[in-house]
């Protein structure tokens, strides 16, 4: 599930989407700031979520679409081009939440509560959300030394018996990247989604030019 927080970033006040993974069985949780929900932003945040568990789910269950995928009418997703090569690459399944169904995704969303309060209070000042999520493995670890709340052990502890039920990671991480190829202006400029521009060297004014997205760089 995906929270939003406020956060200084390079000195400018910004609101972060940040990307809760949680475990039930431990109630262990890792998350990743980003600055959306897109494909590349969700591939990007499961990217280091596995890289900090050292494993991969067998099964993702999402709480909607939003960023992975399109819900048809009919209440079937339809994935994304990148989140279906990123699926095949990790080999995992994924379950979607049915919409305005709160008792599908409660232990979730009461963890994107928690990690607002413990990881975005007071707001955060960080020079770049990588350097940001560079700490939060460590915090998330800290968060999971209190007691499950049903069983007499530490969420840390529990989560190396859901780590042994995950599937060991490929030997190559994915690239989360999507790539567009795009006509430039007579000043060698793109423009994605209407409205962001970004300049490419003047030589290749008016040109197909092959552009690549990116959670967190074009």
């Amino acid at each position: 599930d995906f929270g939003q927080a406020l956060a200084v970033v390079a000195g400018v006040e910004r609101t972060v989407h940040f990307l809760v993974v949680s475990f039930p069985y431990s109630n262990m949780r890792y998350v990743a700031a980003l600055p959306g929900e897109t494909a590349e932003c969700v591939c990007h945040g499961l990217n280091k979520v596995f890289s900090h568990a050292g494993m991969v789910p067998r099964v993702l269950v999402f709480d909607n679409a939003t960023g992975v995928g399109h819900r048809r009418a009919d209440g079937t997703v339809t994935q994304t081009r990148l989140f279906s090569l990123f699926c095949a690459h990790y080999g995992f399944e994924t379950r979607f939440c049915n919409p305005y169904s709160g008792h599908e995704k409660g232990a979730v969303e009461s963890k994107v509560g928690m990690v607002r309060r413990k990881l975005f209070v007071p707001r955060p000042s960080v020079w770049s959300l990588e350097n940001f999520n560079a700490g939060l493995p460590d915090r998330c670890l800290e968060l999971a030394t209190k007691p499950h709340y049903r069983k007499d052990t530490e969420e840390r502890g529990l989560f190396s018996e859901d780590r042994a039920a995950l599937l060991p990671l490929p030997g190559k991480r994915f690239d989360v990247v999507t790539w567009k190829r795009m006509r430039t202006d007579k000043y060698g400029v793109v423009t994605l989604d209407g409205r962001h521009r970004y300049s490419t060297d003047g030589s290749h004014a008016r040109r197909d030019v092959l552009v690549g997205l990116r959670a967190l760089e074009i």
